[in-house]
């Protein structure tokens, strides 16, 4: 009967042993991620206050230098397969907006399509607002 106590007692030492490593695994794994996750965030916040150029250009009218003036999102295009850890509200404001950019970037005859460029610049401010907010 001692040993059945005691093989007992190994075997419930055991598992509470692997339960806690178990929790204890998780929980830094959580933390990694979040923390994954916030970089995430103030680096495309960065990005997206680094293109307030092109507010300045849409708003003095200059729609010829906006296409000529958009650079590569390198923090977007490095980090695309990434944004599946953000809030759904966040990813929908970040595709829209840089999708508008590279149509912005790609565009050869901006005077007929002032409205749409215009949109660009609410797209990135809401773009913003979502990545800041959550």
């Amino acid at each position: 009967m001692a040993v059945s106590t005691t093989v007992t007692g190994f075997v419930v030492g055991a598992l509470i042993g692997a339960v806690a490593t178990a929790a204890g695994s998780y929980f830094v794994f959580w933390r990694r991620q979040r923390a994954e996750t916030s970089h995430l965030r103030v680096a495309l916040a960065q990005e997206l206050d680094s293109l307030e150029y092109l507010d300045e250009l849409v708003e003095s009218g200059a729609y010829e230098g906006v296409t000529t003036a958009v650079e590569t999102p390198v923090v977007y295009e490095a980090n695309a397969g990434e944004l599946g850890r953000l809030s759904e509200r966040e990813v929908e404001a970040l595709v829209e907006f840089y999708a508008s950019l590279y149509w912005l970037r790609d565009l050869q005859d901006p005077e007929d399509k002032k409205e749409r460029i215009d949109a660009v610049v609410e797209q990135r401010r809401a773009a913003i607002d979502a990545v800041q907010s959550a």
